[in-house]
């Protein structure tokens, strides 16, 4: 049974390459012609996918490839289709316009802006239906619970952010960020300003520089108080700072990027290092997925290597969801636009779970909800024995914002 089983399955493999090596060039664009002017999207997709094995391929069965995945949603798929095309035919208009709405659609807005730049046909378009004018104003705030109080305490944060394009290869987001922490002997008040940018240097590559900068007023005691609390008794001024850098490059089904950053948190100079990868495996981004790894210089209790998964989804027409799930302490955040740009707390992150939902109300407004998860360490040192004593607590983040489209 098992020798008639390979046989069968050779004799399907050896029919198949048969079929394929006798396809001609005119029997292919019959055919795919045939099913374009049909609609039949899944039938012309397959033939075409047939086809390119069999070594056929040129301008038009791609441009009707791309149509096709374009019509079932899958506009990433589209969109590295119609560049194909455009390499057996660069000055069509089609392709150039299908291509520019196929990265539109499939998110990637700094992409097509940069496309538009190079076409002046499709910015004369594009700019009459106010497709190139991006911007959006975000507005959100919640608080950080902590499980102890004492010596620790809950946090009040609020964040306004502002994205907007810079030409028609640069998107820039501000945050401006307010986080105050009240605990038992200290009152910590942090301000903060986010700068990032998204640099498109090909329609496929990007880059993308930032700069963080905080801050901070700690207001506290003299000494840490066995009893009630006592009135603050001194305050004290510092500054941080973060700049961080990533390097992405878009294939068909995935994006793979380099990252790294430098900051002085805590006045100690420290590095992370890593990369990311991105999957798309509809051809669209109607669902992905992201592995992160990341080097941190800086000793942070044993967490120097960080892992973080992330999962985006669609679950229904108006609702999307994001989880994430983080081990180790990743203290500067890559490519953020809402919650926490950072995490400049010298306190070693166990781990971290979080989910984003995100549902757009109109064409220019969406709501979204924010969880986050942490599980920490605070250590301290007694100034005279030099004892170490680690609290365990935890953060629980609830975070609603506003997002509205210029």
């Amino acid at each position: 049974m098992r020798l008639i089983l390979v046989v069968v399955f050779l004799l399907q493999i050896i029919n198949s390459a048969k079929a394929q090596s006798q396809l001609t060039f005119s029997e292919v664009e019959s055919r795919s012609y045939k099913l374009y002017l049909e609609q039949k999207w899944d039938s012309l997709i397959d033939y075409v996918h047939t086809a390119n094995k069999a070594g056929i391929e040129y301008y038009y069965l791609q441009a009707r490839l791309g149509a096709a995945l374009y019509e079932k949603k899958k506009y990433r798929s589209a969109a590295f289709t119609f560049q194909k095309a455009l390499k057996y035919n660069s000055s069509d208009s089609y392709a150039k316009r299908s291509l520019y709405y196929s990265l539109l659609n499939s998110n990637n807005t700094t992409a097509s802006r940069y496309l538009s730049g190079k076409s002046e046909s499709i910015r004369k378009e594009t700019d009459t239906l106010r497709y190139n004018r991006i911007g959006f104003i975000y507005a959100e705030g919640g608080v950080k619970i902590c499980n102890k109080k004492e010596p620790l305490g809950n946090m009040n944060y609020l964040n306004l952010g502002l994205r907007h394009s810079l030409g028609r290869r640069i998107n820039l987001y501000h945050a401006f960020t307010f986080l105050g922490q009240y605990k038992h002997y200290q009152q910590i008040k942090q301000s903060s300003y986010y700068l990032g940018a998204w640099i498109q240097l090909g329609v496929n590559w990007k880059v993308c520089p930032s700069a963080h900068l905080f801050w901070i007023t700690k207001s506290q005691q003299t000494e840490i108080p066995i009893g009630p609390p006592r009135p603050l008794a001194r305050a004290s001024k510092s500054n941080e700072q973060a700049v961080s850098l990533v390097l992405q490059r878009s294939f068909r089904v995935f994006d793979l990027g380099a990252m790294a950053s430098y900051n002085n948190f805590d006045s100690i100079s420290a590095g992370q290092f890593g990369g990311y990868v991105t999957l798309y495996p509809f051809g669209s981004n109607v669902f992905s997925a992201t592995t992160t790894v990341v080097y941190h210089t800086r000793k942070m209790s044993t967490y120097q290597t960080i892992l973080k998964e992330t999962i985006n989804l669609r679950l229904l027409k108006f609702l999307w969801i994001t989880g994430e799930y983080a081990y180790g302490n990743e203290q500067v955040q890559f490519n953020p636009e809402a919650a926490f740009p950072a995490n400049n707390s010298i306190d070693p992150n166990n781990y971290r779970y979080s989910i984003l939902l995100t549902s757009p109300v109109s064409k220019s407004v969406s709501l979204y909800g924010f969880y986050q998860h942490e599980d920490k360490d605070e250590i301290i040192t007694d100034p005279i024995s030099h004892n170490i004593t680690r609290i365990n607590y935890t953060f629980n983040s609830i975070i609603f914002g506003l997002k509205i489209k210029l």
